[in-house]
């Protein structure tokens, strides 16, 4: 390969844009960019709600913010975008509800990277989650049976569609089981989620961190914070615990809006709960290791974990409940933590207090997290697209 002369078009939602996977987009255009391989990454991202200054983020990633949330027009100006800009290959950073939380514009996105595959791109897909692995019973769709029906429909096509692209990675085993067996003809890999870059942080033992549990996520829908909240107070009750901490960071699932806010208005006298809103991507390593554990009060499951990635390179102890794509990830990638039952707040106070009292265990744990998530880097994945998109087929690194 010629070195220096491949130009990547990354489509992403992407900081300081606070939509789904705009941490990864960056994360990952910063690999990307770091290959030698490559001369620049432009990044085709979601345009922004307001006016914010862009990132620094060095000569070779350029960001133009060409598409709108729930636009059904999204896909036109991504193509647009790119006979405008002709880049060598493509990557689609995705997940189900990318483009819109409306089932039109978001299938209608989705469709972009076969078209611009048609159109003459190579096109490679991140595919974080699929409608087939996830529990619409669990979303806002609970409940609304015929209107399931019809996204499991519709998303069957739109996946069929995405497979049509040159080729898809998955970050879970269960996902590539399930599209290799839709679409056997499907480029299909398993490709772990990989561990963003922490700058070589140093390790904060257990030891030395506040007595805090933190969580982080958009809530309101299956991320939820009631049972959370009711295992606090029970922790806190219970003979020999000490003063103790809950940091709460992140903001309303779109769909759910004033969740949050709501139950920061019932916290508003409680010295032990704080609510710290958005957590801006420099500030969430400071945020995970000022924590000792790290809790997910999920319902249900919708992909490979970001923040528990976070979580875990970070030295926070995960609490979470053994459900859905929980359960792939530990198996895959070797992650473990404390463990209850969605909705059990007993269960999860348990968990917390043992965890709490027991501080060897806990950062033996949060040392083997570490490793685990340490072995997949970002460079590492970003290497694999790279040599996916234009070297040989047998030059390709295999995860498996």
């Amino acid at each position: 390969m010629t070195t220096h002369t491949r130009r990547i078009a990354l489509v992403s939602a992407f900081p300081p844009g606070q939509r789904s996977l705009n941490e990864y987009g960056l994360h990952f255009a910063r690999a990307l960019a770091a290959q030698p391989d490559v001369s620049e990454v432009v990044v085709l991202a979601d345009r922004l709600d307001r006016t914010m200054p862009e990132l620094d983020l060095g000569p070779k990633i350029r960001v133009r913010r060409v598409w709108s949330f729930n636009s059904i027009a999204t896909p036109m100006r991504l193509l647009r975008a790119l006979w405008s800009e002709r880049p060598d290959a493509v990557i689609w950073n995705l997940q189900t509800a990318s483009f819109g939380d409306r089932e039109l514009s978001a299938a209608l996105g989705l469709l972009a990277p076969a078209l611009a595959r048609l159109a003459g791109w190579r096109s490679g897909i991140i595919a974080h989650n699929i409608v087939a692995g996830i529990d619409l019973e669990a979303t806002t769709l609970k409940g609304q049976r015929a209107r399931q029906a019809v996204v499991r429909l519709g998303g069957a096509a739109i996946t069929r569609a995405m497979c049509a692209a040159s080729y898809m990675t998955v970050t879970l085993r269960s996902y590539a089981d399930i599209l290799t067996r839709q679409v056997p003809r499907a480029d299909i890999t398993l490709v772990p989620h990989g561990t963003f870059d922490t700058g070589r942080r140093a390790w904060v033992p257990l030891a030395a961190r506040p007595m805090r549990i933190v969580t982080m996520g958009k809530f309101g829908t299956y991320k939820r914070l009631e049972t959370l909240l009711a295992a606090f107070d029970r922790l806190r009750a219970m003979p020999g615990v000490p003063p103790l901490q809950l940091v709460i960071g992140g903001t309303d699932h779109p769909n759910t809006p004033g969740y949050v806010g709501e139950l920061a208005r019932g916290r508003k006298d409680d010295q032990g709960v704080s609510f710290a809103g958005y957590v801006a991507e420099e500030d969430v390593p400071a945020f995970f290791e000022g924590g000792r554990l790290a809790v997910f009060d999920y319902e249900a499951t919708t992909g490979s974990s970001g923040v528990l990635h976070q979580a875990a390179s970070l030295g926070a102890v995960p609490v979470f409940p053994r459900i859905g794509d929980f359960v792939d990830l530990c198996d895959d990638e070797g992650l473990t933590g404390g463990h209850f039952t969605p909705g059990d707040a007993d269960a999860l106070a348990r968990a917390m207090r043992d965890l709490l009292a027991d501080t060897a265990e806990a950062e033996r744990i949060a040392r083997a997290n570490r490793r685990a998530v340490e072995a997949i880097p970002m460079a590492d994945i970003a290497a694999w697209h790279v040599a996916k998109l234009f070297e040989a087929p047998a030059d390709v690194p295999s995860f498996v």
